[in-house]
């Protein structure tokens, strides 16, 4: 469990203590002046004035759902000049989009005592096509240093009138002081769910709101030193701990007047499963029908179809980049094109499969980077991928990355569950992703040690499933000497030649990875005595758990099997000392296991090592267990074998 006691260092207010607002422009010199944060003296910037007021506004018979922000940021080091850049994320549908409006920033700096302005110009706001369902709007702000303090202001106006955006609470950076006010009409209802670990109570009170003519129920967060989202390795996406709270109307309930509006993950689905893109396009096969005919013509069998369909897919679209559950282009366009967003890659695939006469289906997922979404919702949902059942077997595919296989999808994708958009058998509702298959990485080293220290050998490895993917990824489009380089270094100083890469372009089988090897300081030499590791360049040097509590679950993205057999050869007139002694470590629950052997053999020593991962995600209440597993498989890895002379 999170540490709460952490968190009660920090005075946490969350009741309104008929709090301040601060005026616009108004800076002093002692926050000009100010060199660190007191609560956190390394936080290279604070925000140190956060106030967000959400309302409703009635012009000319048009609603409006309007979000007005005020932020002001404190720079105290270099490091903290990313946070002089704002990026607003305006959410866009088919017939309507989000705008942002009054932009107002100004940098403040202390030059020989005087507080100096420097304005944003509109030249320097810069608007972009984030996604198929964000417009995204940035600006950097000026003459940013030291001691800098940063101030701005501007308007979000939303046709989505029921879609209101999260309050965020928790920051990268730590928040001095942080207002948050919503309005909402009396008599609408909505849900509040609150996220993250931090307590927020808001105080509620109710008055009339002249801008709609209407009571409304006012909502006031207000928060003081709310510390910073500190960095955690292997998280999947540290926003779905941010705290905050998430809006969802559920009924409204006025005089004489009633409706529910409080949905199931069914009406999700069906709601989905009703519009044009999923009720008529998937079933118009005219633009790929005499294509297709050819390529199916060579297979008799549902999973050698499957194969040849999503083969094609991905040699003939490429992604454009953007998620979205919508068409960006439409299958038409998008064979045409050859290229679309998700939906145009993923439904295209499902139609084809449908045409293949698989039974095939959408599925309406929320990607790892688009957080988990906490309650039904629609706008939560921004990736599809295809689903096939075939003689009762399960068979998800992605499309969009070039090197996924069926049922190894990206990383991305295995976040929480799918959304089933079956409207021929009109069956609506969440399913389980098939969860990622345990990967398999092998390594084999053949090793000479002689009696200056040094070695040499050779090295072969070979990757599977998503161990092949990231592999594959990482080696796409990059330099091979650079890619050399960067091995030697890893590999403490290693000299690589006759280096060779196998199957690295294709998304299918294995890819192998071989090389030989020679480290000048391959042993330690002390008075007369070889000191060896058993695992040579391959050990775990570091552990990477190093915190002694941790807030948020361990991410692994899929389990694994890493396994290490090294045959080495000792030299002439040296025979072994002392050899480690062997190690079996087991996680409860079947988490992982850790086995480790050397043993003598015929002119030098035989070396196995098997590590294993069998979860993709390790609950917080296991890392304390994981972290001393990591910690006793690294000292493990550092014993030495002893060699001395005959």
């Amino acid at each position: 469990m999170i540490n709460r006691q952490f968190f009660a260092i920090f005075v946490l207010l969350t009741t309104v203590v008929n709090a301040q607002k601060i005026q616009f422009g108004e800076i002093s010199k002692a926050e000009l002046e100010e060199a660190e944060y007191a609560f956190d003296t390394d936080a290279p910037a604070a925000i140190t004035y956060k106030y967000q007021n959400t309302f409703y506004q009635t012009t000319n018979g048009n609603s409006n759902l309007v979000t007005e922000v005020h932020e002001r940021i404190k720079i105290y080091k270099k490091e903290g000049f990313e946070y002089a850049t704002e990026v607003i994320n305006l959410y866009k549908g088919r017939y309507n989009a989000e705008t942002v409006s009054k932009i107002k920033a100004f940098t403040y700096n202390l030059v020989d005592g005087k507080v100096i302005e420097n304005k944003l110009d509109k030249d320097q706001i810069f608007k972009t096509e984030a996604s198929y369902n964000y417009n995204r709007v940035t600006f950097t702000m000026p003459n940013v240093q030291k001691g800098s303090v940063i101030e701005f202001k501007y308007r979000i106006t939303s046709p989505f009138i029921w879609n209101i955006d999260e309050f965020q609470f928790q920051y990268d950076i730590p928040v001095k002081k942080m207002i948050a006010e919503i309005r909402t009409p009396k008599g609408f209802r909505f849900n509040q769910t609150p996220k993250g670990y931090l307590d927020i109570v808001p105080k509620t009170t109710t008055t009339r709101d002249h801008r709609i003519d209407m009571d409304v129920v006012k909502k006031t967060y207000t928060m003081d030193q709310v510390p910073a989202m500190k960095e955690e390795n292997y998280v999947d996406n540290i926003d779905n701990y941010r705290s905050g709270v998430m809006f969802e109307l559920v009924s409204i309930d006025l005089p004489g007047y009633y409706k529910s509006f409080a949905k199931t993950w069914s009406d999700v689905a069906k709601t989905i499963g009703n519009s044009d893109d999923y009720e008529d396009e998937l079933d118009k096969t005219r633009s790929f029908d005499d294509e297709l005919d050819a390529i199916l013509a060579n297979h008799t069998d549902q999973i050698g179809k499957m194969k040849a369909v999503f083969r094609h897919i991905k040699e003939n679209i490429t992604w454009n980049g953007m998620d979205g559950k919508y068409f960006y282009y439409g299958i038409k366009k998008t064979l045409k094109e050859k290229k679309g967003n998700a939906a145009d890659i993923n439904l295209a695939l499902v139609a084809m499969l449908r045409y293949a006469g698989i039974n095939a289906n959408p599925v309406v997922i929320s990607t790892k980077d688009n957080t988990v979404p906490f309650f039904p919702t629609v706008e939560r949902l921004n990736h599809v991928v295809a689903y096939a059942l075939i003689e009762e077997q399960p068979y998800f595919l992605d499309a969009t990355e070039e090197f996924s296989d069926i049922n190894v999808l990206p990383v991305k994708d295995y976040n929480w569950q799918g959304i089933l958009i079956n409207n021929h058998d009109m069956v609506w509702r969440p399913i389980d992703l098939v969860a990622p298959p345990k990967s398999n990485r092998m390594y084999s080293l053949n090793v000479k040690l002689a009696e200056d220290g040094s070695c040499e050998g050779t090295y072969n490895s070979r990757f599977d499933k998503h161990s092949a993917l990231r592999f594959r990824k990482q080696l796409k489009d990059i330099d091979l000497e650079a890619y050399i380089t960067e091995l030697e270094n890893r590999y403490q100083g290693i000299e690589i030649s006759e280096h060779k890469l196998t199957n690295t372009d294709s998304y299918e089988g294995y890819v192998k990875e071989s090389f030989d090897f020679y480290d000048e300081e391959g042993t330690e030499i002390i008075d007369e005595k070889l000191y060896v590791n058993p695992l040579a360049f391959l050990i775990m040097e570091e552990n990477p758990f190093k915190l002694e509590e941790r807030n948020y679950p361990v991410d692994f993205g899929f389990p694994f099997r890493d396994t290490y057999m090294l045959n080495i050869d000792i030299p002439e007139g040296y025979e072994i000392a002392e050899l480690p002694d062997p190690m079996i470590m087991k996680l409860p629950d079947d988490l992982g296991e850790f086995k480790y052997t050397v043993q003598k053999k015929p002119g030098g020593l035989g070396v196995v090592v098997n590590f294993e991962i069998n979860r993709a995600m390790i609950p917080v209440t296991s890392y304390p267990m994981l972290r001393e597993f990591y910690k006793q498989m690294v000292g493990k890895e550092a014993e030495k074998v002893v060699l001395s002379k005959v």
